[in-house]
């Protein structure tokens, strides 16, 4: 297992440091592969490949989020604070926050963990019932806690609001029409809708958007810092709720988590302890009642049953990744920031830009392909209209309404 444990660690670093790569690609590309892979490691190996991928991908994302600007979903709403400390020369100080964040909340909800083995197959059928109410209060609060520019009053505040309701809408019509016709994406069995239609909201936009920008960054201090500790506890909370219910990803479970918070470094602890925390519990849902909430736990699904002796298994094992991957964060970053002022930031944006254009189209067809083109410009458009991106996940949540009604 150490040598699966490894892969996983390793594909988390790369798809956490390479922007627009997310955990899902990884877990596609491994179902894929599934005949090839298992001449070589038993099922159980590669389930845990993928659950070592995800954790270490919750650590490792904030990197390119801070230094460069390019988040995934669920690091999208931490850019504006942390490009602020990465100016000041406190970028390294950011990462280290992110990282003890993420380090702290593993272990906090590893007793959630368990308890959900335990409670959640008995209690699972009430809280489906109530889903769809909490679906359309954390729209309304995705919506409702959007704020205006400074100085500009109430007025602004509203209007931005009303754009954000727009743009819930627009990204929730283009989810429905996906995922009812999903069938069309499904050019081999590692397809998914759910690939384009991501890609093109949250990632494509920060790729376009650093493709065209050209700003230089300054000498990092060599600094660290600890979070505290009510921040790693609202976020790790904020990502236990958000992992019952579907539909909801952990950049919800941030904007609950960091409501009302000024401070950039508690920020930045709340959306990574939401990050990881919600990553972690995902499989604990998968486990104790065979729902997947995130595509590294259908993945995993995919590959191996899942019970509740592998659980405990994993479990442990998650100790193991949830340390290595905070130091890997830590020593990543320290080597990033030195040569940071080197890297051509656009030429790499780029690349990745049309690596995903080649790969959506190699995994779901002209379909997906139209989803990813369509999408694009509705993320893009949270950019221009300067609100938080996290008003896109309408694409997962409004469809999770509407068939659950």
């Amino acid at each position: 297992m150490l040598e699966a444990l490894a892969i996983g660690v390793l594909l988390g670093v790369v798809s956490g440091l390479t922007p627009g790569i997310h955990t899902n690609t990884f877990a596609a590309l491994l179902i894929s592969y599934i005949p090839l892979l298992s001449t070589f490691f038993a099922p159980e190996e590669i389930a845990v490949v993928i659950f070592a991928n995800a954790v270490t991908h919750s650590f490792l994302d904030i990197i390119p989020s801070v230094f460069l600007g390019i988040p995934d979903e669920d690091t999208s709403i931490a850019v504006l604070p942390a490009h602020e400390m990465v100016m000041e020369g406190r970028g390294l100080e950011a990462i280290s926050i992110s990282a003890f964040s993420s380090l702290f909340s593993f272990f906090a909800v590893l007793p959630f963990f368990a308890l959900y083995l335990i409670v959640l197959p008995e209690s699972y059928e009430s809280i489906s019932k109530v889903t769809p109410y909490f679906l359309i209060v954390a729209s309304a609060f995705i919506i409702l806690t959007e704020k205006g520019e400074m100085f500009e009053g109430s007025l602004s505040a509203w209007r931005k609001r009303l754009y954000a309701l727009l743009v819930f809408l627009v990204s929730g019509f283009l989810g429905y029409v996906s995922l009812k016709y999903a069938f069309l994406a499904k050019v081999n069995v590692a397809s998914s809708v759910l690939l384009p239609l991501l890609t093109g909201l949250f990632a494509s936009p920060t790729l376009i958007a650093s493709m065209m920008s050209n700003s230089g960054i300054p000498e990092q201090l060599k600094t660290a810092k600890l979070p505290s500790a009510g921040s790693v506890l609202s976020g790790s909370l904020a990502g236990m709720l958000v992992s019952l219910f579907p539909g909801v990803s952990s950049g919800v479970a941030t904007v609950i988590a960091s409501a009302g918070m000024k401070d950039r470094e508690k920020f930045i602890s709340a959306l990574s302890s939401a990050n990881t925390s919600n990553a972690v519990l995902c499989f604990a849902v998968l486990f104790a009642v065979h729902k997947a909430r995130s595509g590294a736990a259908d993945a995993f699904s995919k590959i191996v049953e899942p019970d509740i002796g592998f659980a405990v298994q994993i479990a442990v094992y998650g100790i193991v990744v949830a340390l290595a991957s905070t130091l890997l964060t830590l020593v990543l970053a320290s080597a990033f920031a030195r040569y940071l002022s080197k890297m051509n930031s656009a030429l790499l944006s780029a690349a990745v830009f049309i690596f995903l254009v080649i790969f959506i189209y190699m995994m779901t067809g002209a379909f997906g392909l139209a989803v990813f083109a369509i999408a694009t410009p509705i993320g893009l458009s949270t950019l221009l209209l300067r609100i938080r991106r996290v008003s896109c996940m309408g694409c997962l949540i409004l469809p999770a309404i509407i068939f659950r009604w």
